[in-house]
């Protein structure tokens, strides 16, 4: 089948080869074009996670190749943020509550679970919430880690209350719904879970003294 798209791919660029074969070579490769990213995606839900997330590559490198404004993306759904960062054994990705937790393996005795979580404000922001727990927000460790918000480049702690009425510590980053692109949602998940792995192991020494 590449070979075929070659073939006509050769007459379009051939100028001695006639207006028509030329015009004819155009429609086809457009309507093959067509077909192709209504294909991929009807597939972007796919219940296989490598599937979807191969899908979700070959549609961005046909996005990325069109010229600017000639095509329009709609906003990505929760689920195309997170299948971008699925990559196992590395990055496992899971349903979680409304959103989804990545388990990202950082060697082979320590991991650290990332959520990615819809969010809205009280004047009405839609957010996508990233963050990873550091552990419980002792007096100790809040004071150590509101001195460390200032060097931090990618996020930042804050306390958020879990399920059961404890208060967490937290590595957070905050992205705005409109603007949050499957690569952005990658990387911000890779660096929440390193340095949150890095931080909670400083507070577990904190709480040994």
């Amino acid at each position: 089948m590449i070979t075929q798209i070659e073939q006509v791919i050769r007459t379009l660029e051939n100028r001695d080869a006639g207006w028509v074969a030329r015009r004819d070579a155009a429609e086809l490769l457009g309507k093959a074009a067509q077909y192709a990213i209504s294909a991929l995606s009807s597939q972007r839900n796919d219940a296989d996670m490598d599937v979807q997330l191969q899908v979700e590559r070959s549609l961005e490198g046909l996005y990325a190749l069109a010229p600017p404004g000639m095509v329009h993306r709609g906003e990505f759904t929760l689920r195309d943020l997170a299948a971008a960062c699925d990559k196992r054994p590395a990055r496992i990705v899971e349903p979680f509550g409304d959103g989804y937790l990545v388990t990202v393996r950082l060697d082979p005795e320590r991991s650290q679970r990332v959520h990615i979580m819809p969010y809205e404000t009280r004047d009405g922001r839609r957010i996508i919430r990233i963050y990873s727990s550091c552990g419980p927000a002792t007096p100790e460790a809040m004071a150590w880690l509101l001195r460390s918000n200032g060097k931090l480049t990618h996020g930042a702690f804050a306390v958020l209350t879990s399920k059961d009425g404890s208060e967490q510590i937290v590595l957070l980053n905050n992205l705005l719904r409109q603007d949050a692109t499957p690569d952005a949602v990658k990387m911000s998940v890779k660096q929440i879970a390193f340095y949150s792995d890095q931080f909670e192991q400083r507070i577990n020494q904190l709480e040994e003294f």
